[in-house]
């Protein structure tokens, strides 16, 4: 019997556990979706982008004007990204738990003058500006 009681008591407490861990993961909150917009003129040349976690890399796309870059968080961990374009670069932290954790989705609209970020896709904020050499 005590057997028995011992195994219902370490199986409480795995569920316990798992439970907490997934509810810290989560926070009660779906983690967003992240859209990367190519806003920049129709005329220029394509923008490539890549973005990833410590420990997932969601893989490089080539983006012309209009064209979407998107993939969803799974984890709520810092989540960055590189885009090259023309002869400009830029890294910016696509995904800050603290910033975005709340929302289910988050925009970025890349333009020539910056990185805008929208959680509504109508009011837009300027973060992040384009480097050159």
């Amino acid at each position: 019997m005590t057997s028995w009681i011992n195994s219902l008591f370490f199986l409480a407490l795995q569920l316990c556990f798992l439970s907490s861990a997934t509810a810290n993961e989560h926070d009660g909150h779906p983690l967003p979706t992240v859209h990367v917009i190519n806003a920049l003129p129709k005329s220029s040349k394509p923008m490539s982008v890549s973005c990833s976690s410590s420990n997932i890399d969601f893989g490089e796309q080539t983006l012309v004007n209009g064209e979407v870059y998107e993939w969803r968080v799974s984890q709520r961990k810092l989540h960055y990204c590189v885009a090259i374009w023309e002869r400009f670069f830029a890294s910016w932290h696509a995904f800050q738990p603290r910033r975005d954790g709340n929302h289910e989705t988050l925009f970025w609209m890349v333009k020539e003058d910056g990185f805008f970020i929208s959680w509504d896709k109508a009011k837009w904020v300027k973060k992040y500006r384009w480097e050159t050499e």
